[in-house]
């Protein structure tokens, strides 16, 4: 069975208004947790996920590791797209 990535919940927990980065910790519905950074576009002003990091709380939903993976890196644009729609900030570029 495939993995899907689905965020039940998204805080904003960081945000520089200077330069346009923002933290976003989604959790997922397979109670991982991961910290998704974005960057704001120049000419867009949407915002584009650079980095995804699985915060170790319980074992990996997709390898069942319990150290760290890169498994989430592959789900990174669906994850973003529906962390940003649960905080309220515009769309993914």
């Amino acid at each position: 069975m495939a993995y899907q990535a689905k965020v039940v919940e998204a805080t904003l927990v960081s945000e520089n208004k200077q330069n346009g980065f923002i933290e976003i910790v989604a959790e997922l519905a397979d109670r991982n947790r991961c910290r998704v950074t974005f960057e704001k576009d120049a000419q867009s002003g949407s915002y584009k996920p650079t980095h995804i990091n699985r915060l170790y709380t319980v074992p990996c939903g997709i390898c069942k590791k319990d150290f760290q993976c890169y498994c989430l890196d592959r789900y990174m644009d669906i994850i973003a797209v529906q962390a940003l729609d649960l905080t309220g900030l515009t769309k993914v570029s």
